[in-house]
């Protein structure tokens, strides 16, 4: 597994013919995955495995702010009909590079509490390859 966070950047999800960001962002995570097959003989010291296939998710995690179109649009596609599956997911590293799949919205959470500032969240679950371009 590979895991990558970023506190810098941005966070895009496509909607319609445009691309919208997701604003106020705290953090982002990136969860990259290789499932291994055991191919070790019985008997053998050391075991071997192959790759049997990948798979990836993001985390964002951002201050809530209700009039923030990003994550009014992510609320939206949880509790309507807008869907949950998006054509086009970017992730942006800062200045160094894009990160860039379609995945599916697993959920959309904001958090309240007394005393301090209200919370948003989001996780995607990939369902193509990722895609990496640098700047």
């Amino acid at each position: 597994m590979a895991t990558k966070v970023y506190t810098a950047g941005k966070f895009e999800v496509y909607v319609g013919v445009s691309n919208r960001s997701v604003g106020e962002l705290i953090d982002m995570t990136l969860t990259i995955n290789v499932e291994p097959g055991d191919t070790s003989k019985v008997g053998t010291a050391w075991a071997g495995a192959i790759e049997l296939g990948k798979n990836w998710a993001i985390a964002i995690n951002c201050n809530y702010n209700p009039a923030d179109t990003g994550q009014a649009y992510l609320l939206d596609a949880v509790y309507s009909s807008v869907g949950a599956e998006f054509p086009a997911l970017r992730y942006y590293e800062g200045a160094t590079g894009v990160h860039a799949g379609t995945g599916m919205l697993t959920s959309a959470v904001v958090t309240k509490s007394v005393g301090s500032v209200d919370k948003f969240s989001a996780t995607f679950t990939g369902n193509s390859s990722l895609s990496y371009a640098s700047s």
